[in-house]
């Protein structure tokens, strides 16, 4: 029998990319950390930290805006590949100029030449996000799939070799560099962007009013949560702050991923239908309904199994973790029920929106912090969690009402994935509270998960009436032929 793979642009490769970086973003750092210590993971993660804050900008300074625009020209690809690769240029100058003065903040002096080696990486890493912005536009997934597909077991390999060998927090390095390498060659390769240097004002004019607000809103959400850790510690115990750490970051980790595949499918359909109101309308229901069922059976199984996961993990002394991870694994899948208003936003062009959005989502939980100053892991994830609680009415409101859709009309999208997550949490409290009471917290994990996933795909299946969801099935919208428009 012949195997047949997906066409390039199915959308079951963004479900494969899901599935690959959720799994290698889980086990990546623990396995490495494992080898190299946690001083060596310690003063990895400070450098790594330190890049990835530089690169989120120089990687999406036009990335969003490309995929957005109705009528788009190679002029704008042009300019907007070659600022953003000159922006990665100065972003490694100043991260190189910089690296001495992040060494002595960490009190780490061997940080230095981490964040040297990485800074290098930046101008590659711009030019891959601006092409990855083309690919998206054309709905190329195998491609953008690719790059987890191949980039992060062997991202994984380096490190680990590179651990093994005894260079410490080189290890974490060595991962970085390849996935980076690796995502630039395929780009480069693959990517259909001829290098072709070029800077015009107007094509930057025309991009720039949804370019500035969307990254500025990026840069918001991604430095909340480091804005947020630096608040806790100055109100609570430095034990509080790391068992925190490590209950929101294993919920994050995997749901960041989650979030992340649903704009790559959002953002290219939902702006190919901007002047369609109706077929957006629809568009974002069949959407909102795949992002439910990828996300809330995840933020689910996470909080059943919260105790068990961090026993399991970690080990006793870190299970307070296991409440702060229950409750915002509850309230994570809450957050599940109103699609991705961030990519609908962008693709209407009101990105102004998603700044004041971010801002927000930085702000109640800082503002909750500082006014209850909690004491305990679960009064601080009441305080992480406050933001999405406070900010859904708002949200579903200007959703429905960009859609022109009563409320009633987006719970009948999500109800399988309520129905599905439901009846797997009733199997799993079951399961727990039965046959696995007494088993193994490992053993007990592994059945929770099968049970869980059994479960779940069962109902879900049943309640969609037999078949794939719609988010699935191919894009509602026109979609480009080529990288561009003709002139």
């Amino acid at each position: 029998m012949k195997l047949r793979l997906p066409t390039a642009r199915s959308p079951s490769w963004v479900l494969a990319e899901t599935a690959t970086s959720a799994g290698f973003s889980f086990f990546s750092l623990i396995l490495i950390a494992k080898v190299i210590g946690p001083e060596a993971a310690g003063i990895g993660a400070v450098a790594i930290a330190a890049f990835l804050l530089l690169d989120l900008a120089c990687a999406s300074l036009f990335t969003d805006a490309l995929v957005q625009r109705a009528a788009l020209y190679e002029r704008h690809v042009r300019s907007a590949l070659t600022v953003q690769v000159l922006v990665g240029v100065a972003a490694a100058a100043a991260l190189a100029l910089l690296a001495p003065l992040v060494a002595r903040v960490s009190d780490a002096p061997e940080v230095s030449a981490l964040v040297l080696a990485l800074a290098a990486l930046l101008p590659f890493s711009a030019y891959s996000g601006a092409a990855a912005g083309m690919a998206l536009r054309a709905q190329r997934y195998r491609l953008l799939a690719t790059r987890a597909l191949l980039g992060q077991p062997l991202g994984l390999a380096a490190g680990l070799f590179a651990a093994a060998e005894g260079y410490g927090a080189w290890a974490m390095i060595a991962q970085q560099a390849v996935s980076t390498t690796v995502t630039f060659a395929l780009m480069l390769a693959f990517g259909g962007q001829r290098v072709r240097p070029a800077i015009a004002r107007q094509p930057l004019a025309d991009l720039w009013p949804v370019a500035g607000p969307q990254i500025l809103s990026v840069i918001v959400m991604a430095g909340r949560y480091r804005l947020f850790v630096l608040a806790l510690s100055a109100v609570t115990t430095e034990a509080v702050v790391a068992v925190c750490n490590v209950a929101f970051r294993l919920l994050d980790s995997t749901l960041n991923i989650v979030w992340g595949s649903t704009a790559r499918l959002s953002m290219p359909r939902l702006s190919a239908l901007q002047a369609n109101r109706a077929g957006l309308a629809k568009a974002y229901g069949d959407l909102a309904q795949l992002q439910a069922l990828m996300g809330m059976p995840i933020a689910a199984g996470i909080a059943l199994t919260a105790t068990d996961l961090i026993r399991a993990l970690l080990g006793p002394a870190w299970m307070e973790a296991a409440e702060a991870t229950r409750l915002v694994g509850w309230v994570a899948v809450f957050s599940f029920s109103w699609g991705d208003p961030a990519s609908l936003f962008l693709a209407l062009g009101k990105t102004k929106r998603n700044l004041m959005l971010s801002a927000a989502a930085l702000a109640v939980p800082l503002l909750t912090l500082l006014v209850a100053r909690p004491s305990t892991p679960f009064g601080v994830a009441v305080c992480w969690a406050s933001s999405t609680v406070a900010l859904a009415p708002w949200l579903v409101w200007l959703v429905l009402k960009e859609l022109g859709r009563p409320p009633l009309w987006l719970l009948g999208r999500i109800a399988p994935a309520l129905a599905a997550t439901a009846a797997m949490a009733a199997a799993v409290v079951l399961l727990q509270e039965t046959v696995a009471r007494d088993l193994h917290p490992l053993a007990r994990l592994v059945l929770s998960a099968g049970l869980g996933a059994a479960v779940f795909t069962a109902v879900a299946w049943l309640t969609l009436g037999r078949r794939p969801p719609q988010g699935l099935a191919a894009s509602a919208g026109p979609a480009p032929v080529g990288p561009v428009a003709a002139e």
